[in-house]
Order: C-alpha cells, then sequence, then structure tokens
C-alpha cells in the first residue's frame, strides 16, 4: 500500500513538474475601457443614497446641485490620461484640484469612481435630459 502511495506521489510531482504553467487570464475588468465621461448631467452618490449631481459644460466647467437643485459648488473639470480632475473654485484645502478614476461603465451607464488616493469612492450615473436645439452652458451663479 504504501508503495502504491508513493508511486502515485511521485507520478502526480513528475506531472506538475512537466506541464506548462498555467497561462493566467486576463481579468475581464482589466480589458474593459474606464468609462469615459462627456459633459453632461451627472447623480453622484453610493447604493442607496444621491448626494447630488455634477452638469459638466463644454467649457470644461462644472456645477454642483445639492437638494431642490441649489449650487453647492463648482469649478472646472479636465481628463488626464486616464483619470477625470476637478479643480474647486477657491484655493482652500478643500478646494484643491482631485483626480479620480473611473472603472468600466454598467449597461445603464453608471459608474464607480475613486478618488486617485484611495479616499473615497462614488457611484456616478448620466442623467438623460431632452435635447434643446440651443446649447447654453449653465453656470454658476
Amino acid at each position: 500500500m504504501r508503495i502504491a502511495i508513493s508511486i502515485v506521489a511521485m507520478a502526480a510531482l513528475t506531472a506538475c513538474e512537466q506541464a506548462a504553467p498555467p497561462t493566467p487570464e486576463p481579468d475581464s475588468e482589466q480589458q474593459a475601457e474606464a468609462a469615459t465621461v462627456q459633459p453632461g448631467l451627472y447623480s453622484v452618490g453610493d447604493d442607496t443614497t444621491v448626494y447630488g449631481t455634477t452638469r459638466l459644460n463644454e467649457d470644461g466647467t462644472y456645477v454642483d446641485y445639492g437638494e431642490n437643485d441649489e449650487v453647492v459648488g463648482g469649478g472646472t473639470w479636465r481628463t488626464a490620461e486616464d483619470e477625470l480632475c476637478f479643480d474647486p473654485e477657491g484655493d482652500g484645502d478643500e478646494e484643491q484640484e482631485r483626480c479620480w478614476t473611473n472603472e468600466p461603465a454598467g449597461e445603464d451607464g453608471s459608474f464607480r469612481t475613486t478618488r486617485d488616493d484611495g479616499s473615497q469612492s462614488y457611484i456616478v450615473t448620466p442623467i438623460a435630459e431632452e435635447t434643446d436645439s440651443s446649447s447654453e452652458t449653465i453656470a454658476a451663479e
């Protein structure tokens, strides 16, 4: 019986040594491209709560809205390689440029975005708007 176990173990080890290591399959999340952000209106929140909305304007400005659509902030936005960066108006500690990395978008267009230092993460969902023939930029008041 010992001989049989030894032979089986030896055969198994020999087979392992001869077999090529398995090729790791690429992670489908790595293959999918990060969500691209276009000018438009987006809700920002988590899995259960929408904290507010943000309008990205074509001229590189953005406006943040809170409850009842009141303007609560704004500044400029830009894309840089695979990041989306926001620079709020002002020069205080909380008003410095922050960049975010987006995960691939889901079927509804929503995606998770994570701050470059990993300290914050939100779910961003595009909000469909009625198209109008005039394309006015909405500015912070």
